[in-house]
């Protein structure tokens, strides 16, 4: 109803408006993963990502996953990395075949270190060599 509406107005004039069929690298943090996620599936555009880059997500839990039933890949998304670090209290489950099903599956890194004060900060996500690397990686294609 009106929150739905609300949602996907936020979804498709905020977010997905920066998006274009040009070859883009996403990077989601938090709910932004989420609400990347769900434009990623859901637009009709033949985008072009690379990468889809995952941080602190918290698309593993239960009650946030199952809002995107049948779980599916974006057909969009060549690869998507999801990196987290175990502290993190939003970032509570891998997205691994157990709690994210999706083919093919999501590359998990759960060697982060985020050194900000409540382990979820995108500067502690974005500082890890591993993080940096695969999003360097993918611009440089």
């Amino acid at each position: 109803p009106a929150e739905n509406q609300r949602v996907d107005a936020i979804d498709d004039r905020i977010v997905a408006s920066q998006l274009s069929e040009e070859p883009t690298v996403v990077v989601g943090h938090s709910l932004g993963s989420v609400v990347a996620y769900s434009i990623l599936r859901s637009d009709r555009r033949a985008l072009q990502v690379p990468l889809f880059v995952t941080v602190g997500s918290p698309l593993g839990i239960r009650a946030i996953r199952d809002q995107f039933r049948p779980l599916r890949f974006p057909t969009s998304v060549q690869a998507w990395y999801n990196a987290y670090d175990n502290r993190d209290v939003v970032a509570l489950q891998s997205l691994n075949a157990a709690n994210f099903p999706v083919v093919p599956q999501i590359e998990n890194n759960a060697t982060v270190k985020n050194h900000t004060a409540n382990r979820h900060g995108i500067l502690g996500y974005l500082a890890d060599p591993d993080v940096a690397k695969q999003i360097l990686g993918a611009l440089s294609v």
